[in-house]
C-alpha cells in the first residue's frame, strides 16, 4: 500500500523546517541583516539580483508590504552572499537533525534524481534550485534536496490556484490550514485580510479543493514521470521514515 500522503507534511518537515529556525534568525543577523531577511534574500537570490517585483512574484504568499520591507532593510546584501548564508544554515540544519540512515539515503537519491531529470521551465525559483551546487554528506544533501523538491510542488501550488482563476490570499482564506490567522503570522495585517475578505466569492471553497486535486495529479505526475510509480512509492515511504536526531 502507498503510504498515506507525505508530500506536504514530510516533505515540509525535511525541506522547510531550517527556514523558520533560530539558527536561520541568528545567521541573518550575524550577516548584518534584520533577522527574517535571510529567509526572503536567500530563497531568491539564486535567482540572482531581482527587484521586488520579481521578489513578490515568486515568494507568493507574504503581503507586497512585507517584501517591500525585506528588500529595502537588506538591500546591501549581495545575493550570492544570501544564497551562501540560506543554504550553509540549510546543511547546518540537516547535519543536526537528520539522521543518516538507509532511509535518509534512499530520499536523498530519489529527491535529486528528480532535480536532475525534471523539466521546470515555468517554476523560476524550483528551477534556481534545481541547478545549485550540493554538498558532500546525505543529511545536508537530503535537506537542500527536500528543500528543492519543496519549490517545485510551491510553483505547481501557485499554477493550479491560477488555473482555477483564485488569488494566493483568497485561497488562504478558505484554507483549512492557513486562513486569516496564519496570513497574520505572515506578516499580512488586518487592512489587507480585510481586503482580502472583500474579494471573496461564494465558489472560493470549491475552487481551493480543485487547486488542491490539481496540485496533487501534477506533483504525482511529476515525480512518476522521472522515478515510476515504484519510487513515487519509495520516495513516499523513505521521507515518511527519515529520522531527527534525538534531542538530549
Amino acid at each position: 500500500m502507498p503510504p498515506a500522503n507525505p508530500w506536504r507534511d514530510a516533505l515540509n518537515t525535511v525541506g522547510s523546517t531550517f527556514m523558520t529556525s533560530t539558527m536561520i534568525r541568528s545567521t541573518s543577523k550575524e550577516a548584518g541583516m534584520p533577522a527574517s531577511a535571510l529567509y526572503f534574500r536567500g530563497r531568491v537570490g539564486v535567482l540572482g539580483d531581482v527587484s521586488t517585483d520579481a521578489a513578490f512574484d515568486v515568494l507568493g504568499i507574504f503581503s507586497r508590504r512585507v517584501v517591500d520591507s525585506v528588500w529595502e532593510r537588506s538591500a546591501e546584501t549581495a545575493p550570492q552572499a544570501a544564497v551562501d548564508a540560506y543554504l550553509d544554515v540549510c546543511h547546518r540544519w540537516g547535519r543536526e537533525n537528520l539522521v543518516d540512515d538507509k532511509a535518509a539515503a534512499r530520499a536523498t537519491v530519489l529527491l535529486e534524481q528528480v532535480l536532475d531529470e525534471a523539466d521546470l521551465a515555468p517554476m523560476l525559483l524550483a528551477q534556481g534550485w534545481q541547478r545549485a551546487e550540493r554538498p558532500n554528506d546525505v543529511p545536508a544533501r537530503l535537506a537542500q534536496a527536500a528543500m528543492a523538491v519543496r519549490e517545485i510542488r510551491g510553483g505547481q501550488y501557485f499554477a493550479a490556484l491560477g488555473l482555477v482563476g483564485l488569488s494566493v490570499p483568497r485561497a488562504m482564506l478558505v484554507d483549512p490550514g492557513a486562513g486569516a490567522e496564519r496570513m497574520s503570522t505572515l506578516g499580512w495585517n488586518d487592512d489587507e485580510i480585510a481586503e482580502a475578505r472583500l474579494r471573496q466569492r461564494p465558489s472560493d471553497s470549491g475552487r481551493w479543493r480543485d487547486a488542491q486535486s490539481a496540485l496533487e495529479g501534477a506533483f504525482l505526475g511529476l515525480l512518476g514521470d522521472v522515478v515510476g510509480e515504484d519510487g513515487v512509492r519509495a520516495l513516499g515511504e523513505a521521507l515518511l521514515a527519515v529520522q531527527r536526531v534525538p534531542n538530549d
